[in-house]
């Protein structure tokens, strides 16, 4: 009889208590961005899968481009939730990697690291940014390239510079995709610049300008 219920608390004493946590279904999220979109949203489902409830405490994104939203706080022994966590990158292109930290009130725990990755494609590409002419050379015309992506619906509709002695004469070159802007000083004796203004059509309420340069120096 004592040898049994030696036994038995050995048994119990290699018992691994449950915890209270949160089983996450996709922790790591990599979405993908159409041209001409500013922001994307993804979401972060969990389960309860413990046998106690769970109270997220805290939900903290890792800049200011980054917002997250939770229904409620306190979840019960298996129920789900998930978290809305939406990217704004105006203005940003390339690669963009995002954090947010998910903080419950379970002792011993760290922080849960939720991540957000997109590529961000360019809207327009424009080439050369720069065009220079040395002072005393020939005023020949030179030419800057203006490349719409597949997919976006933006047109070049004017091109103007902020300095009349620097000329510039638009050009479509490829129907809707790509366009060519003839830059050309009215004569190079001495040092000018100017900015070359690019507009577009889109967005239809608040259309972008992008900018190239000239100098003659």
């Amino acid at each position: 009889m004592v040898a049994t219920k030696c036994i038995l608390l050995l048994l119990l004493g290699l018992v691994t208590p449950v915890f209270a946590q949160l089983k996450w279904d996709q922790p790591r999220q990599k979405l993908s961005v159409k041209p001409g979109e500013k922001a994307v949203t993804a979401k972060y489902r969990f389960t309860n899968s413990s046998t106690s409830p769970v109270t997220i405490v805290d939900v903290r994104p890792s800049c200011g481009c980054t917002t997250a939203t939770l229904a409620k706080k306190t979840y019960a022994p298996g129920e789900s939730g998930e978290i809305e966590a939406k990217l704004n990158f105006a203005g940003h292109t390339g690669h963009q990697e995002k954090w947010i930290y998910v903080t419950t009130n379970v002792a011993g725990t760290q922080p849960m690291l939720l991540t957000l990755a997109v590529d961000i494609p360019l809207d327009i590409t424009i080439e050369p940014e720069f065009v220079m002419w040395s002072i005393g050379e020939p005023a020949i015309p030179k030419t800057i390239r203006i490349v719409v992506p597949y997919g976006f619906p933006a047109k070049i509709v004017s091109v103007q510079t902020d300095n009349p002695a620097i000329q510039v004469q638009l050009k479509e070159a490829r129907a809707g995709k790509q366009w060519e802007v003839k830059v050309t000083p009215t004569e190079t004796k001495e040092l000018m610049k100017a900015i070359v203004l690019i507009r577009t059509d889109y967005p239809a309420e608040k259309p972008a300008t992008y900018s190239a340069y000239a100098r003659v120096q």
